[in-house]
């Protein structure tokens, strides 16, 4: 009797890890895409947390108003905040444009524009902003419509990073 594989058996294997392959990828791309954004998700409800804080040190309520009657986000960029301050910034992070932008791994955060906290991605889907809306909180995007539904979000325009 002889020993080993058939080329039918074989091409079965084959095909069976072909067919596994097509259907757990596309799968496996939208759970990395949506962890991505559960890290964002996070870090931006820490820049609200901390921006809340810092405009209540300031006896308002909200980080908006702050700003509104102090004069300028310049004065009250990261630098400013309790959690990203040069001493405190997370493992991996940095200030950029004077303390207006945090740029940390896969995105780069802002504090407060037009209404959000926003991060915009620096990898696929590149450019895509990922948005916390400082009224209700939601999470929003700002992509085309199939960049959106891979995060399962809805789909804001008119923001800019």
């Amino acid at each position: 009797m002889k020993k080993g594989f058939t080329l039918i058996e074989l091409l079965t294997v084959v095909l069976i890890v072909a067919i596994l392959t097509a259907v757990g990828l596309p799968q496996y791309r939208k759970v990395v895409q949506k962890a991505r954004a559960a890290e964002a998700e996070s870090m931006m409800r820490s820049i609200y947390d901390s921006s809340e804080r810092l405009a209540g040190e300031f006896g308002y309520r909200s980080y908006d108003k702050l700003v509104a009657a102090k004069g300028g986000a310049a004065n009250y960029s990261f630098k400013r905040l309790d959690m990203f301050d040069a001493a405190n910034l997370p493992a991996g992070c940095s200030l950029q444009d004077d303390g207006q932008r945090l740029q940390c791994g896969k995105f780069d955060y802002k504090i407060s524009v037009n209404g959000y906290v926003a991060a915009k991605m620096k990898v696929k889907p590149e450019g895509v902003l990922l948005l916390l809306n400082r009224d209700d909180l939601d999470l929003y995007c700002q992509g085309t419509e199939d960049q959106c539904d891979i995060f399962g979000l809805d789909v804001v325009s008119g923001v800019s990073f």
